[in-house]
């Protein structure tokens, strides 16, 4: 899979691992809170659930099987196998049906029984390839009908279980993108603000966004286009997480140059004004995420402004919402110091001023005006 990858995945394998550590130090302490109350002995599983091993994960397979359910108590320790050893993740692949009983629990009535199983499968994804490709295929419908829950612990854990496929399985990913996944990722991701982080998920349904705009923005069809084209603008500039908006847009909507000239007069407003607000209010370049923001709405107005009448709105903008002029906005990007956006800027200049030599009011003296040292563009 692509480089990229490399972040967004890491991020939920680790947020999969607090998880599940906070729900063993929950079961410790429950089981603490009985012994206490003196309502018996119970039997301490913590240790046994650091140690299941293939053939504790071929028992529990070949049980819940044979009774054609699995218990919360079954899946958590099925939870807790897979995310100990990929290969207890291979033996229960191999189980012929027990996948099925995992599912037939996540779609039953119980909501402890569905929380369980979406863990359980959400663990299970961390697996390679063909057991990404097997959720997908028989369990992919249900998790995208969950992404609606009011159970924002079921919302997480399937976005968890999508992020683990898309970067897993490309097979795996496009059988989830027919099933009408952006559209509901996209409904979570620009939604309105939280303010308990623990209910938001916007920026789990972002971190899913970005790895489909960064491996499948080819394989999307005409029915995602159409829906981004006229939703890409909902997005609040303001509302968090906000660094990832330009380059999913940039990797799902700028493939083709037709696609950009046909952008609505709508979008096109909406973007120079969502980029130049990216900009002006990111005054320093010390993180990733303020890279993300000002790298991407630099290559969205590189390709905005090749189009006059956008060119024009761009001018109208500077100039009237943030009161400064096309020099000093350039000088502004300049000033990042930055090797790899110096190099982006260069490639908007150009463009720039391709518009400009037909602009009866172009400055002939606006390359002397920049402010441009040759070490911003070297290592």
């Amino acid at each position: 899979m692509d480089e990229n990858l490399l972040v967004p995945t890491e991020i939920f394998r680790e947020r999969i691992r607090i998880y599940a550590n906070g729900q063993r130090e929950h079961q410790r302490e429950h089981s603490r809170d009985s012994l206490r109350f003196g309502l018996g002995e119970i039997k301490e599983r913590v240790q046994f659930l650091d140690n299941l091993n293939e053939k504790d994960v071929l028992g529990l397979a070949k049980r819940i099987k044979r009774r054609k359910r699995a218990t919360p108590e079954d899946m958590y320790r099925l939870s807790h196998a897979f995310l100990q050893d990929l290969e207890n993740i291979k033996v229960f692949n191999k189980t012929p049906g027990a996948l099925q009983i995992i599912i037939k629990e996540l779609t039953g009535k119980s909501s402890e029984c569905q929380i369980s199983a979406a863990e359980c499968l959400c663990n299970f994804s961390l697996g390679d390839a063909p057991v990404c490709e097997k959720i997908a295929s028989l369990a992919g419908s249900y998790l995208v009908t969950y992404l609606h829950s009011s159970e924002i612990q079921l919302v997480r854990l399937c976005l968890w279980t999508f992020a683990n496929i898309l970067a897993t399985s490309s097979k795996g990913a496009q059988t989830c993108l027919q099933m009408q996944l952006i559209p509901q990722l996209w409904k979570l991701y620009i939604g309105d603000e939280i303010a308990d982080p623990s209910m938001d998920c916007k920026e789990d349904s972002a971190i899913c966004l970005q790895i489909i705009a960064l491996n499948y923005a080819a394989d999307l069809n005409e029915r995602d286009m159409e829906f981004l084209l006229q939703h890409a603008n909902e997005k609040n500039p303001t509302c968090l997480p906000n660094e990832y908006h330009l380059q999913i847009i940039f990797q799902l909507l700028f493939t083709q140059e037709e696609t950009v000239a046909n952008f609505p007069e709508n979008l096109i407003t909406y973007l120079i004004s969502y980029s130049l607000s990216n900009i002006n209010n990111t005054a320093e370049l010390s993180g990733v995420k303020e890279n993300l923001m000002v790298l991407y709405a630099i290559r969205i107005l590189g390709n905005i402004v090749c189009i006059p009448s956008s060119y024009a709105k761009l001018l109208q903008e500077l100039s009237s919402v943030w009161q400064i002029n096309l020099t000093g906005f350039l000088n502004k990007l300049f000033n990042y110091k930055s090797p790899p956006i110096s190099l982006e800027i260069l490639w908007f200049l150009k463009n720039v001023l391709r518009q400009e030599e037909n602009n009866a009011t172009f400055d002939i003296n606006l390359l002397e005006k920049l402010q441009i040292k040759r070490e911003w563009f070297s290592n």
